[in-house]
């Protein structure tokens, strides 16, 4: 039997969030659900028409039940908050298709002969608070030689130097998390979140792969000091707001918001935790974006451009143009027809 067929079809049943039963019934009950444990089990094939009718009901391409597997990935190491709302379900969901998603990575660099890996380790600094997260994100900055300036695109810089993006859609109750697969850094994030949030959470993860703390650290609150700094460094946000403050104009923070592509709110939390504004003064601000509608939704309207992860697809774009994978190879990579590839080619 083939068990890379068994696997996959376990795989795309998680991905999809459904039970063998669920699977039976989207079927309209022409497969049996011992059927479908005899096909997980690797102990029976299906005919091609019900494989049609499994691929259909996934929403699977058929030529991912049988694509062999590349790389040995455990879901399990991709870590998810302790306050997640995600049911096991959705958690399970995200994991394989993130893993699904790292295959095909992998598979088109090894086609076009690229090796990127992240290299930068931080392991000999223990952090211990919010004053060695902060240095630790500002040397980051100098590694990557990016001095104290505006990160024009997190997900460029960071896939620049190695670190895979992956980009998935889901609901507002996932933002991101991180793994390290087979000597890979992996980030994932959430495709349909404001620019702001993803900035944020992208170098929150990397915090994750980075950081290591002391015992007893909150590392969620160092995974966000840090992400925080990395974003605009505490000097030059001293520089442009000031040692201190009665108050900070909306009009201020918004400047640093469309240059910086950081939240208000980020914004505010920083200038509370360097002593900028007194705790009363940040406790105010949010009484008042409690209170008044139209300056919640000031605040919290997304300013920075919307940027997303293209490399993945610019790869399989190049082996198609270099004619070492075919139309249907690049489809299935990316998940499209081959109409659309071919007329997204040959726009190019």
């Amino acid at each position: 039997m083939d068990n890379t067929f068994a696997q996959r079809l376990v795989n795309a049943r998680k991905i999809r969030c459904m039970s063998q039963r669920e699977l039976c019934n989207s079927v309209d009950g022409k497969v049996s659900p011992t059927a479908i444990a005899k096909y997980e089990k690797g102990l029976m094939m299906p005919s091609s028409d019900v494989l049609i009718l499994l691929s259909n009901a996934l929403n699977m391409k058929l030529d991912y039940f049988f694509r062999p597997y590349t790389i040995d990935i455990d879901p399990s190491k991709f870590e998810f908050r302790k306050k997640s709302s995600m049911g096991s379900k959705k958690v399970e969901s995200i994991k394989y298709l993130v893993c699904s998603e790292i295959e095909k990575y992998l598979e088109i660099e090894a086609i076009l002969g690229i090796t990127s890996k992240f290299c930068l380790d931080y392991g000999n600094t223990t952090v211990e608070g919010e004053n060695e997260a902060k240095l630790l994100a500002l040397r980051l900055r100098n590694d990557l030689n990016i001095g104290s300036d505006a990160i024009v695109s997190a997900i460029d810089l960071l896939e620049s130097v190695g670190v895979k993006i992956i980009e998935i859609e889901h609901d507002s109750s996932f933002s991101g998390t991180c793994n390290e697969a087979g000597g890979l850094s992996v980030i994932v994030v959430n495709k349909n979140m404001c620019s702001e949030r993803k900035r944020l959470t992208i170098f929150h993860e990397l915090g994750h792969l980075l950081m290591h703390c002391a015992d007893g650290v909150d590392k969620e609150k160092m995974c966000n000091v840090f992400a925080n700094e990395v974003l605009i460094p505490s000097d030059k946000f001293k520089n442009l707001i000031g040692e201190s403050r009665h108050d900070i104009s909306l009009v201020e923070l918004q400047a640093m918001q469309r240059e910086y592509g950081i939240s208000v709110d980020a914004l505010m939390v920083k200038a509370a935790q360097l002593n900028i504004i007194t705790d009363r003064r940040f406790t105010s601000y949010h009484k008042k974006k409690n209170a008044l509608p139209t300056f919640k939704e000031a605040v919290e309207q997304s300013l920075y451009p919307m940027e997303h992860t293209c490399r993945f697809e610019r790869l399989v774009y190049r082996a198609l143009a270099s004619e070492v994978i075919s139309y249907s190879k690049a489809a299935a990579l990316l998940d499209k027809s081959v109409n659309e590839v071919r007329d997204t080619l040959n726009l190019m």
